[in-house]
């Protein structure tokens, strides 16, 4: 009798904290929303009109959306939503002109990256930079729309990393589907063997199933998401450049990024 009480008490315990976490999350999911349309339509707005320096701006805009996103995931750590872990950040605390790139296996990706890469800037989806609640945040920090022409994307990729910019990139174009096999487009190689931009792998490693691409948000309720992001040495594209000397640049880029694909993979 005593076993099946506590099998009891287990599974309630088990299922009580189920549905805090689902509760917890739909109002943390909604304040992020309710938060970057704030941003977006308020802050950003007000600073765009007292501020007329365009550097300055994107620069102010960047920290506020920095710390935004951090207070964003601390509290979401607190509520026990979120467990994260970021080793490396070290290693990027001086970066400039960097290309960061990483497998992207959840929709928070992007938001635990812009909180740690300073100077962040990054390569979005046009529906993303063109969201009422995304287009305001966008605007400021001069994030790129994927959707514009190719000559366009790499003149602006180009532009701001030697700006001095770091430039956040997931290569695979969309949320992982098999972790086991990842697929990176050649698109972040070609942009850094412009100008032998040198690039930062990291390691997204995620447990969760809810933000995962197709899954429900309510799928949370198995258990918290748990994030390990750990940020390796930084990739010399010069030196690279110059093992395949008699190679063309299209050759080049997708020996690249399949070098990194395979490094990244190794690391999951």
């Amino acid at each position: 009798m005593s076993r099946l009480i506590q099998s009891f008490l287990k599974k309630l315990i088990l299922y009580t904290g189920g549905v805090l976490r689902v509760f917890f999350a739909a109002l943390f999911f909604s304040v992020f929303g309710l938060g970057a349309l704030f941003l977006s339509q308020i802050v950003f707005r007000l600073l765009s009109i007292f501020i007329k320096d365009e550097n300055k701006l994107t620069d102010l805009s960047r920290r506020i959306t920095a710390s935004s996103f951090k207070l964003y995931l601390f509290s979401g750590q607190i509520c026990r939503i979120f467990k994260i872990s970021i080793e490396g950040t070290d290693k990027i605390a001086k970066d400039k002109g960097m290309i960061f790139i990483a497998n992207h296996p959840s929709l928070l990706d992007i938001v635990l990256f812009i909180s740690v890469v300073p100077h962040a800037t990054c390569l979005m989806k046009e529906a993303i930079i063109h969201n009422p609640f995304m287009k305001g945040i966008a605007g400021c920090n001069r994030y790129i729309a994927n959707s514009e022409g190719t000559d366009k994307i790499m003149h602006k990729c180009k532009k701001a990393l030697l700006s001095g910019d770091n430039l956040i990139i997931f290569p695979e174009g969309t949320r992982t589907t098999d972790e086991n096999k990842l697929k990176f487009t050649h698109g972040f190689s070609s942009i850094a063997l412009t100008c032998n931009f040198n690039i930062r792998p990291a390691v997204i490693n995620f447990h969760g199933d809810c933000l995962r691409k197709n899954a429900p948000w309510y799928s949370i309720f198995t258990g918290r998401l748990e994030y390990r992001i750990t940020f390796l040495e930084s990739f010399d594209t010069e030196k690279f450049r110059a093992q395949y000397k008699d190679r063309e640049d299209s050759a080049v880029s997708r020996l690249l990024a399949k070098h990194l694909q395979n490094l990244i993979t190794t690391r999951m």
